[in-house]
């Protein structure tokens, strides 16, 4: 029984310290849609532009039909 006990205390500390650690904060690795542009250059240069503002730590185009670029950034939090 005692050891029962001490099993489910263990594992609700776990699961409210995962949540503790987790609340507000996003992965390294999470990337957000951040525009449409018209070319592969457009693209690049809109996520070249937001490292010197600081605005995003890294960026990347995915293609999309019609000759268009999806600009995906990884923003700073």
């Amino acid at each position: 029984m005692l050891k029962k006990f001490f099993v489910s205390a263990a594992l609700a500390a776990t699961v409210v310290g995962g949540i503790g650690l987790g609340a507000g904060t996003a992965s390294a690795a999470t990337f957000v849609p951040a525009g449409v542009y018209p070319s592969i250059n457009a693209c690049a240069d809109a996520g070249n532009a937001g490292f010197p503002q600081g605005r995003w730590v890294g960026w990347r185009c995915e293609a999309l039909s019609g000759g268009q670029y999806l600009l995906w950034v990884q923003p700073t939090y």
